[in-house]
């Protein structure tokens, strides 16, 4: 005991090789955890463009109860209207359908007898990759043959069911995109097939490593859209150990960062989603890293350049990677103060290091892929047009939405942002909800408060670091007035983290009381797995869902 008690309060700045083996049993268990159904590894691959008002016709082997079609959405998902006929010559209108969701499976409501069924494309290009029919005991219909209207396009309409291996027994999120991978995944598949990508509001990056697995494995699967963001999302917890050591010092408390990014209930929701956000974080908290890193080795002066490539990379995601630029410039000159005097030499670097490298990821990454939608970003005077075409988007955005919450909401996680949902019947469902462990995020409240007082009474780098990064990365939506979510609190999380870990260190370090912090991560995972059904997408009660509500506005 006494062992394993010396273990955990050894006090060394650098990672040793018991800091690689605790960091290992730490990033098994949550990639273990993470992977577990991220996403299926296939889906149709092939797909049937449609003109406008084309019509194809499914033809059945013969006539039978149809219950349910089933159709799978390619890069473009458009309006349908369905029709059924008993011999192919006089048709029934059924309904219309607005098939949403790109890269999504979607059923529709039939409950006719036929042997034929028509599809009537409302919306020019819009795309199917695979058709399933059922009757009325669940079973899959085989199709005898579709053709179309168009003239010399029936042999190419077999694509519609060649993959038929890949129709999932139940649609759910394992096997469609959800919530904002309609914008990003998509993207991303664009960017892999080299086509002029959708999704133009932010910079490139973040989609284009999104797009390295699709490309690699030549698949657009939920799993492949989704995996370089979960990789980021581990990344994380890697990150958040380095900097407990090199705030603490001592090994406890880079155990206590990094199970409390582990253990976030927001962070392992908002990190399996095929969405960019974890590029943006993982880069940020690298950038912070190495400027903490430098003030501790003034002599390092690589320590910066990481610091400015890793800001420079965020800033290419999103553009709320300048509010981490805000913080980074506080820090560095106040070392340049507390030096009392100008270093030429080390502010030239750092115009470098933070101006000239960024700039360049920032263009080069518009120029690596330019094909973007509305503008094409072939040179500078392009991306310049772009920027200001995403500026006017931003500045103009004034759609309300139901889930949208105001900045001095976010620490209490008042309004989780709703991703997912999957009614299975009306006891139970599938959710996942991008809601904070409340241990964390409430206490973090009272943890960022005790910084201001501990920066006034030691003026120390620690407290300094991480109040900045607070500061710079939440206020500034003070001034921002478009509609904002939960999730734009993500960046400012890591370091609620950091100062939870302070306060639990000078209490600690003061008291002696160990069994304080032991008992406080106990009530942190306790709380995980309470909400884990929420955030999973695995199927729950209802009942048991509405026990873990909190507040009216928890809705999921």
């Amino acid at each position: 005991m006494k062992n394993i008690k010396n273990i955990f309060n050894e006090k060394e700045p650098k990672c040793t090789k018991t800091d690689y083996i605790i960091l290992t049993i730490i990033l098994l268990f949550y990639s273990t955890l993470s992977f577990i159904n991220l996403g299926s590894f296939d889906n149709p691959q092939t797909f049937y463009t449609f003109n406008e008002n084309e019509n194809i016709t499914i033809e059945l082997p013969s006539q039978t109860d149809i219950i349910r079609l089933r159709l799978y959405n390619g890069e473009l998902s458009g309006k349908y209207s369905i029709y059924i006929s008993k011999d192919n010559k006089e048709y029934t209108y059924i309904k219309d359908i607005n098939n949403k969701g790109e890269f999504a499976w979607n059923e529709e409501k039939v409950l006719k007898q036929a042997k034929y069924i028509k599809l009537q494309a409302k919306t020019a290009n819009s795309q199917i990759g695979e058709i399933a029919v059922y009757n009325n005991n669940k079973e899959l219909i085989s199709v005898k043959k579709i053709t179309s209207n168009v003239v010399n396009k029936d042999s190419k309409t077999k694509v519609l069911i060649d993959e038929k291996e890949q129709i999932p027994k139940e649609i759910s999120y394992l096997n469609s995109t959800y919530f904002d991978e309609i914008y990003f995944a998509r993207t991303a598949y664009d960017y892999a097939n080299n086509i002029e990508a959708y999704e133009w509001v932010h910079p490139p990056l973040g989609k284009l490593i999104q797009a390295i697995p699709i490309k690699l494995f030549n698949t657009m699967a939920p799993f492949n859209y989704r995996l370089m963001g979960n990789i980021a999302g581990i990344l994380m917890i890697v990150v958040m150990y380095m900097f407990g050591k090199t705030l603490f010092k001592k090994r406890k408390y880079a155990i206590l960062s990094s199970l409390l990014i582990t253990f976030d209930c927001f962070h392992f929701a908002h990190t399996r989603m095929g969405t960019v956000d974890s590029f943006l974080v993982l880069f940020i908290m690298l950038s912070y890293y190495y400027m903490v890193k430098f003030f501790y080795n003034h002599s390092k002066h690589y320590l910066l350049f990481f610091s400015g490539l890793f800001f420079g990379m965020a800033t290419s995601v999103k553009w709320t990677g300048l509010f981490a630029g805000l913080g980074l410039a506080i820090i560095f000159f106040t070392y340049i103060l507390k030096e009392k005097k100008v270093n030429i030499k080390l502010l030239l670097k750092c115009c470098l290091f933070f101006v000239i490298i960024p700039c360049t990821i920032y263009i080069g990454s518009y120029l690596l892929f330019p094909k973007v939608q509305g503008t094409n970003t072939y040179k500078i005077e392009d991306i310049i047009t772009q920027t200001k075409q995403m500026y006017t988007y931003h500045s103009t955005l004034n759609d309300d939405h139901y889930f949208s919450s105001p900045w001095y909401s976010w620490p209490i996680s008042y309004k989780p942002v709703w991703y997912y949902s999957n009614e299975v019947d009306e006891y139970h469902h599938g959710t996942i909800t991008g809601i904070g462990n409340i241990a964390i995020w409430w206490l973090g409240i009272i943890a960022s408060i005790y910084l201001i007082y501990r920066l006034i009474r030691r003026k120390d780098i620690a407290s300094l670091t991480i109040l900045i990064a607070i500061i710079s990365m939440w206020l500034p939506y003070l001034l921002i007035g478009r509609v904002m979510f939960l999730y734009h609190y993500f960046p400012v999380l890591p370091f609620i983290m950091l100062a939870i870990s302070t306060l639990f260190y000078d209490i600690v370090e003061k008291t002696k009381q160990d069994w304080l912090l032991f008992l406080y991560l106990v009530i942190v995972i306790l709380i995980f797995i309470l909400y884990y059904p929420a955030i999973s997408g695995n199927i729950t009660s209802n009942n048991y869902l509405d026990k873990l509500k909190l507040f009216k506005s928890w809705y999921f």
